[in-house]
């Protein structure tokens, strides 16, 4: 999969130049967000047109940067403008709060944008300040909106100063070129550089993991989940004075910490070639454990022709060439966008919330707290709501991720879900 490279529209760093592609005016405004309790419309990529992606890195003690990118294709140019050249016009507008329960707001800020065609190719990329304070948590409630179209795209942003090691005390730029990276895979032989303000150390370890390969229990399985913390394969030290530039080896986790004895740090992961895309029979075998038996399970990985099992499986079930079709393309491409949906130290089809996108497909609404997640999914006139909640828990590897609550209230919606793709049918709440 081609890595889309993204263009930085700021200067702000003194470790190294940057080009600047953006012309930028900024004014201070204090426009409250009336739809902050708006649930979300997430994960579902053909219910916007815009599809902006967002990452924070602090860059000192109190204050921290939100980066933002959006595709070019996305947003419309014209010469509607003074100069009458192809110009887009943005406007970024957050709501920091520090409770987003009790409507709690640390700053708010509004800035807008002007593009000039010429100076993009792929993506706009730019960056606007915002006031944190160490030993705090926010939440960050931020619009994108394209001026011209007069359409926007909204998101929530979980802003971390109160770990230990925070991953947002890290910036990585692709290489060649310090493209500021919002995805945290690579390919083999990529390079990138990390930044780090005010490392506490002069010496920096890596240490390497073997991809993780424990699945999700299933959402009615309220025992504990066997995820214990390895030690690492390996971990090697390297001189660091501010930035390192670097490549990941084989496929697994890498971790990047100052404290020899607490691996807590940057978290970047090495899938293979092709991720987040499923594009090899090898690749379309692990989803099916979420609706194979065991024992089916275990007779399709010992085939020597991949290819052969994951065709029959779908065969079988969709009864006719053309109905495999269609659950291959949908069940497949839940698992794609899973993976570029929910980022860990694992595949995204293989967490909490991956888990659930695959089988249920996206949710209707989402509403983001500080410390939570919730999907809803909308049920008929005759049929009730369906609600997963997923909370906001300690990950060794990554820092934080989100983990479901389970409920045996669950086992009777899997169990359906998973026999309709069983016998052929694609399932969607």
């Amino acid at each position: 999969m081609k890595r889309r490279l993204l263009y930085l529209s700021s200067s702000f760093f003194r470790l190294s130049p940057f080009a600047f592609v953006l012309v930028m005016t900024s004014c201070l405004s204090l426009r409250k967000s009336s739809e902050s309790d708006k649930p979300l419309n997430l994960y579902n990529p053909g219910k916007s047109v815009i599809h902006p992606q967002f990452t924070v890195y602090h860059t000192s003690a109190n204050e921290s940067m939100l980066f933002f990118k959006v595709l070019a294709s996305e947003v419309i140019f014209n010469q509607a403008n003074p100069s009458v050249r192809d110009q887009a016009r943005l406007k970024v507008y957050y709501t920091l709060y520090s409770s987003f329960s009790k409507k709690e707001v640390a700053a708010r800020d509004t800035q807008s944008f002007v593009i000039n065609r010429e100076s993009v190719s792929d993506a706009i990329i730019a960056s606007m300040k915002v006031p944190t304070e160490k030993g705090k948590t926010y939440l960050l409630d931020v619009t994108l909106e394209d001026e011209i179209r007069q359409y926007g795209a909204r998101d929530f942003v979980w802003v971390d100063r109160f770990s230990e090691e925070p991953r947002q005390n890290w910036l990585v730029l692709n290489q060649p070129g310090n493209h500021v990276a919002f995805e945290s895979f690579y390919y083999p032989g990529e390079s990138f550089r990390i930044i780090r303000e005010d490392p506490p150390s002069e010496k920096i370890f890596i240490s390497v993991y073997s991809p993780r390969n424990i699945l999700p229990l299933p959402p009615y399985s309220i025992g504990d989940q066997p995820d214990n913390v390895p030690l690492p394969d390996s971990t090697i030290a390297r001189a660091y004075s501010g930035q390192l530039q670097y490549k990941l080896g084989g496929e697994g986790v890498y971790v990047f910490h100052f404290n020899p004895d607490k691996v807590r740090g940057l978290c970047l992961t090495q899938f293979g070639d092709h991720y987040p895309q499923i594009t090899l029979p090898e690749d379309m075998l692990p989803p099916l454990q979420y609706i194979s038996t065991r024992e089916e399970y275990q007779k399709m990985i010992v085939v020597p022709d991949h290819k052969k099992a994951v065709d029959d499986y779908w065969i079988n079930a969709g009864k006719t060439y053309a109905n495999a079709r269609d659950l291959i393309r949908v069940f497949y491409n839940r698992v794609v966008f899973a993976n570029l949906y929910f980022p860990s130290s694992k595949q995204g089809w293989k967490t909490d919330r991956g888990m659930v996108y695959v089988i249920f497909g996206p949710p209707g609404r989402v509403t983001r707290t500080e410390t939570r997640e919730i999907w809803v999914y909308e049920g008929s006139q005759s049929e009730m709501d369906v609600q997963f909640e997923f909370n906001l828990t300690e990950d060794h590897w990554w820092g934080y991720d989100f983990v479901l609550k389970r409920s045996e209230d669950y086992r009777g919606l899997w169990s359906n879900a998973v026999n309709s793709w069983r016998k052929g049918k694609i399932f969607s709440l």
